[in-house]
């Protein structure tokens, strides 16, 4: 006997003998370890919302094929993990955005949009006031290619988790520099490179530089991790 929240399951097998659909209950206990605040009102929140589309029973219980629960894992982790708001979500799986099978939790930027943002379009998409955006684009966060691109969104919404602590646009300014000095160092260590006219040697120069990167953000939460420990 199947119940809505799947407390007995739903024996529908493929021709191998595996699964190839769950209940709403099934789904929730299987991702509830990467989510533990899953609930299936949540679940049905957003279906409600139609970030996910169901199947469902004669009898109207919803059934997951291994592709919903893919999808509803990506939704999870852009949701929980990357903050990101359910009408942006919402866009990027309308605008046909892959979905990677098996373990969703890793670099997400490999999914995200390359695509150019307005001001306007920037401030709805992480919903906020166009002035909070404007801020970022005076204090040279954000923009400083001429345009908004999607690593600009990825700033402005980080930008925008630490405004929830009264850290504004305006008190990132030495981080900004910050960046700029480092930035200035590496180009410095790297510059030889940089200027040959060896298109493989420029492009080695510019790996180099991003493994600086790497290394350095690292070592900064360290010592970040470090500063907060003597906090108390």
């Amino acid at each position: 006997m199947l119940s809505e929240d799947g407390s007995k399951g739903l024996d529908i097998t493929d021709s191998g003998g595996q699964k190839d659909h769950y209940t709403i209950g099934e789904v929730v206990e299987r991702l509830r370890k990467e989510f533990p605040t899953l609930s299936v009102s949540k679940v049905r929140y957003l279906e409600r919302r139609r970030l996910i589309n169901l199947t469902r029973t004669r009898g109207g219980y919803r059934l997951f094929s291994p592709q919903d629960v893919e999808m509803l894992r990506y939704i999870l982790t852009l949701q929980d993990k990357e903050y990101l708001p359910l009408k942006v979500i919402k866009k990027r799986i309308e605008g046909g955005m892959p979905i990677a099978s098996g373990d969703s939790g890793g670099d997400l930027s490999r999914v995200l949009e390359d695509r150019t943002y307005t001001k306007e379009e920037l401030a709805d998409a992480i919903e906020v006031e166009i002035r909070f955006v404007d801020e970022l684009v005076t204090v040279g966060v954000i923009g400083r290619g001429g345009e908004l691109s999607q690593r600009d969104f990825e700033i402005a919404r980080m930008a925008l988790e630490m405004a929830k602590f009264s850290i504004q646009p305006r008190h990132l300014r030495g981080i900004l520099a910050a960046v700029e000095r480092e930035a200035a160092m590496f180009k410095q260590i790297l510059n030889p490179e940089l200027r040959s006219s060896d298109e493989q040697r420029v492009q080695d120069a510019l790996n180099k530089a991003r493994h600086l990167a790497s290394v350095d953000s690292r070592l900064k939460e360290l010592m970040m991790a470090n500063a907060i420990d003597s906090f108390v």
